[in-house]
Parts: C-alpha cells; sequence; structure tokens
C-alpha cells in the first residue's frame, strides 16, 4: 500500500474498542509506506520527529495537524519542546496498538506543508540517501 492509497481512505471518526488491531507483521509492511515514521519497539505506536524552523513553523505544523485529526475523528498526540523539536505519536488508543486509521492520518499529516530547520533538513537527507 502507498502513501496516496492510505491519503485516499478516511477514519470517519470509526475508531473505537472494535477496532482491528494490526499485527506486527502488517505494521511492518505498512510502514514503508510512511518512511518519516518509526514504530515503537512493541509496534504499538508510530512517532515522526523533526525540527521546524522557528517556533512558528513548529505552531504551524500543529495547527494544520490539528485540521486532519478534527476532519478524521482521530487525534495524535502531538509533543513541542525546545521551541521547534516537534515529536507526533499516533497509535489507536481504545485498542492500545496500532490500527490502519494510524497510518491513513500519518499519511495525511505527511502531505502537511512543514517549514523544516536546514540544518535538520540537510541531515536527514543525508541519513535517508545512506540507509
Amino acid at each position: 500500500m502507498s502513501a496516496d492509497d492510505l491519503r485516499s481512505q478516511s477514519c470517519g471518526g470509526q475508531c473505537g474498542k472494535d477496532t482491528p488491531k494490526l499485527s506486527k507483521e502488517e505494521v511492518s509492511e505498512l510502514l514503508p509506506a510512511v518512511p518519516d515514521w518509526a514504530a515503537n519497539e512493541e509496534r504499538t505506536s508510530i512517532s515522526k520527529a523533526f525540527v521546524a524552523k522557528n517556533f512558528k513553523a513548529a505552531i504551524a505544523f500543529f495547527t494544520e495537524v490539528m485540521e486532519v485529526a478534527e476532519a478524521e475523528g482521530h487525534h495524535p498526540d502531538l509533543h513541542l519542546t525546545n521551541y521547534r523539536d516537534v515529536t507526533v505519536d499516533l497509535s489507536t488508543h481504545a485498542i492500545g496498538g496500532l490500527s490502519k486509521y494510524d497510518f491513513v492520518v500519518a499519511a495525511k499529516i505527511d502531505a502537511v506543508p512543514t517549514e523544516y530547520s536546514p540544518k535538520w533538513l540537510r541531515e536527514h537527507k543525508a541519513k535517508l540517501a545512506a540507509s
């Protein structure tokens, strides 16, 4: 499944205790569609972290993510430290793990315009090229 495939889907606020929980294998299969995200060791959440250009850029990103989350009815945990270090965590809280909806929202968050720190962006691209 590609990021475009995921973005074409919707959560529709359907997450609840009956939402199907993904297996570790299913999580591993979906991760390549959202390459900026990493799963925790237990495969119960995915996270994306970056350094924004400045405080204003970080808050603008959060505002756009809020719009995505509200439209989907699926809300990530947002963290801002050191005024521009951003982390986004996704999981389906009702099931204590990951569902396909987490990947749908992750793909939509990846489409949010983001002003990255130029230094972070250079280092990130170099790291990706080395992998």
